[in-house]
């Protein structure tokens, strides 16, 4: 089970037994605080939020060097005129109905994402994560200007993959 489904599990478990006490008729306040110590402070939970937590830090350094433009090792040259792109359409938005990765397949890799929708309410994943065979990993986040995703698609030139260009 994904740290995402593990918390969201615990939290919806403690809902209903918060759902419970505030009903009207008896209510006994120890047994209440038990119940959702059982819940909450079990060790796969609490491992779970520390992996969210883990990931949320990643995400944050890497959102925080993408918005620096500081260059790395692997960014190409930058342009001198970086080109007028429009946002992207909430239609052409990819989705993640699972939240988990899931519905994409890719023989040989592990796919997860991490931190859905953005500035709209869908599953678009801000962050793609790819694990290959060996282990070696990579994040791949969306196109965006002024923390909004853009149609990087409005530049590419698309290529016949038959004609070999």
């Amino acid at each position: 089970m994904t740290a995402e489904k593990q918390v969201l599990e615990a939290v919806e478990r403690a809902q209903a037994i918060l759902a419970s006490y505030v009903e009207p008729g008896e209510r006994d306040c120890e047994r209440t605080i038990n119940d959702l110590l059982d819940v909450l402070d079990r060790d796969q939970v609490v491992a779970a939020v520390e992996e969210l937590e883990r990931r949320r830090e990643a995400v944050d350094e890497l959102q925080r060097l993408l918005k620096s433009g500081a260059p790395s090792w692997s960014s190409p040259p930058r342009n001198s005129v970086e080109p007028d792109l429009p946002p992207m359409p909430p239609d052409k938005r990819p989705q993640d109905p699972g939240m988990d990765g899931s519905d994409m397949c890719f023989e040989g890799y592990r796919i997860v994402t991490r931190e859905h929708a953005g500035e709209h309410p869908d599953t678009m994943p801000q962050v793609i994560e790819v694990t290959d065979a060996e282990g070696r990993r990579a994040a791949y986040v969306p196109l965006s200007r002024d923390g909004k995703v853009v149609d990087s698609a409005a530049v590419v030139e698309k290529k016949d993959c038959k004609d070999g260009g």
